[in-house]
């Protein structure tokens, strides 16, 4: 029999994934998600904090709470400017972007 708490932080994470289509730009490094009882977290990691980033978390979290409602639990942001540390996560949280980083070469 499946662990319902499982199912729902699983279920929440795949509904954030759906909510960031077309919203993650090229200064995001990672996103995470940490779900408990009453609140979602969403963690975004960025290589530089810009007005663009701030608006694309705001309409993350709108679409996040229409996907959610009408039972959405309060859902709140974290910005971090670098990379997370590639350490073990919590039951709970649930990594759901990392960028792959590319070296760009001058044209010859």
């Amino acid at each position: 029999m499946a662990d319902p708490e499982l199912e729902r932080v699983n279920g929440i994470a795949l509904t954030a994934v759906q909510a960031l289509l077309g919203l993650i730009s090229s200064d995001v490094v990672a996103v995470e998600v940490a779900v408990e009882e009453e609140r979602v977290l969403l963690s975004f990691w960025v290589r530089r904090r810009t007005a663009e980033i701030d608006e694309d978390i705001a309409d993350a979290i709108g679409d996040l709470e229409a996907f959610l409602s009408p039972d959405a639990p309060l859902i709140e942001s974290r910005v971090t400017v670098g990379t997370p540390e590639a350490a073990v996560r919590e039951p709970h949280e649930r990594m759901i972007y990392w960028a792959k980083f590319q070296t760009c070469t001058a044209p010859r």
